[in-house]
């Protein structure tokens, strides 16, 4: 019998006595943590209600089977063949038709109108079991448990190689129209993030992601997924040909996953998977998604910003700035200004990331991946730029302006706004606030330049250590006057 709902809106209601559980290492797999029985949870997402039976125990023995008893399972291996027999193998006993389309398993019911899919390979000399063992298992539980009438999942292999199954499975695709497309990548630590909500999300859909799970939408990655998808997972072949589409990954502190693609890549975090499975199931019984015209909706928070209040705040940014086209010329002063503020501030940066911290698993992991080389910057990244705000804030104020302050700001939210409105959005709110606070004119290097988010971005490597300092070019919005900004 499963409990009754739980009254309180996005609220999980576990068993009594389901411990929770802290981390399992896959190697002491045995006595580590005990989940024990099933986890009934009763969710409630603004009146959707959902239910859930998710057996931690079993979801976890999934792992341990991916990650010790097969190991790597680089793609064309026979490795990744006995992944593959394992998965239909569950699926047929869970009661799926399982077919194997371009080599990846897929399994549907109903009008399968919605796909969920996690990658079966890693690369060579990982035990992948954040990437990718632990979103396998929890599909693998959800084919088990989950309530969901139309539903696909598919277990793509090769991701590794150029998302070589997924290409072929939304080239191949004819199980139906589907109305949505979530990959599971780097599960097993931290919240699940939606990532790579491109163009196709607008405000109707984004509501409709919130309002059925709990899943973070951070405005930056949002900005990204817009103006730069990545579609780096198996989402990305689906979303090029127009399906809505988004991956989940979970984020733990570090924002990123310290042991990607390595041999150390063997513990997996229970309440992440769990985590996952709420969010997954809440979209798959939420009915079809709207589809609108993908406007530049953002969330704050649980709080949905619609695209037309975007644009409203970037229409006020350039009405902001107008005011100080009379004073363009007194402006240009102002970038000689700002070419010193920039060069101390990169300076200020520099000094601690050459100044010898010690290297952490996140930078050698880097090193192995990307090849930036190993200098204790990922340690010194929050005393890097602390220095480099305190550097430019001095400056800053022993340097006045002449310019009028949200002209600037004003001049580049116009093009960015063509490229895509949410590049154009800081902009806007930092033309805006300037008239408040002069320093509310750093909107956008407040965005950035942070510690997490310019590790993040050498993680993946978008951007060099070394590189950084050249972000501070963001600060020019407020390199006008500081008194008197009308």
């Amino acid at each position: 019998m499963m409990p009754p709902p739980d009254p309180m809106p996005q609220t999980l209601n576990r068993a009594a006595g389901a411990p929770h559980c802290s981390g399992l290492g896959i190697g002491g797999f045995s006595g580590v943590c005990h989940a024990g029985d099933l986890i009934p949870t009763a969710l409630g997402y603004h009146g959707v209600m959902v239910a859930l039976a998710f057996d931690t125990d079993r979801a976890l023995l999934d792992v341990q089977w991916l990650v010790e008893k097969i190991g790597p399972r680089v793609h064309q291996s026979e490795a990744e063949a006995d992944a593959v027999r394992g998965v239909v193998e569950r699926l047929r006993e869970a009661g799926w038709a399982v077919r194997l389309r371009g080599g990846s398993p897929v399994a549907c019911r109903g009008d399968a109108g919605t796909l969920l899919l996690a990658h079966l390979d890693t690369v060579e000399g990982s035990p992948g079991a954040v990437d990718n063992a632990a979103a396998v298992a929890v599909l693998l539980e959800l084919a088990r448990t989950s309530q969901a009438p139309d539903l696909c999942l598919g277990f793509p292999v090769g991701e590794e190689h150029g998302l070589r199954g997924s290409r072929m499975l939304a080239a191949q695709w004819a199980a139906g129209p589907l109305n949505l497309v979530v990959s599971l990548d780097l599960i097993g630590r931290g919240r699940p993030t939606a990532i790579d909500l491109d163009r196709s999300w607008g405000t109707d859909e984004i509501r409709w992601l919130h309002e059925r799970s709990e899943i973070d939408t951070p405005l930056l990655h949002r900005i990204v997924g817009r103006a730069a998808p990545q579609w780096r997972s198996d989402h990305g072949p689906f979303a090029a040909r127009g399906t809505l589409a988004f991956q989940i990954m979970t984020r733990g502190p570090e924002a990123v996953f310290t042991r990607y693609h390595q041999t150390t890549d063997d513990r997996v975090y229970p309440d992440a998977m769990l985590a996952t499975a709420e969010a997954l199931e809440g979209l798959a019984t939420g009915g079809t998604p709207p589809r609108s015209s993908g406007d530049p909706a953002i969330a704050i928070g649980r709080f949905v910003v619609s695209g037309t209040t975007v644009w409203s705040v970037i229409g006020l940014g350039v009405l902001s700035g107008l005011p100080g086209l009379p004073r363009l010329r007194q402006s240009i002063p102002d970038l000689a200004r700002l070419g010193v503020m920039v060069l101390v501030a990169a300076v200020f940066m520099l000094v601690p990331l050459v100044a010898g911290f010690p290297v952490t698993e996140a930078e050698a992991t880097v090193a192995n991946v990307i090849g930036h080389a190993e200098t204790g910057w990922w340690a010194a990244t929050p005393w890097a730029v602390a220095a480099a705000w305190a550097g430019w804030l001095v400056l800053w104020r022993s340097l006045p302006g002449t310019g009028h302050p949200a002209l600037m700001a004003a001049l580049i939210s116009v093009p960015l706004s063509v490229v895509d409105p949410l590049l154009a959005l800081p902009f806007a709110v930092a033309a805006v606030g300037v008239r408040v606070h002069p320093l509310l004119g750093l909107a956008p290097a407040v965005l950035v330049i942070r510690p997490t988010t310019l590790q993040e971005f050498a993680f993946w490597g978008l951007l060099s250590p070394w590189c950084w300092p050249l972000l501070f070019m963001l600060t020019f919005t407020a390199i006008g006057r500081i008194h008197n900004p009308r």
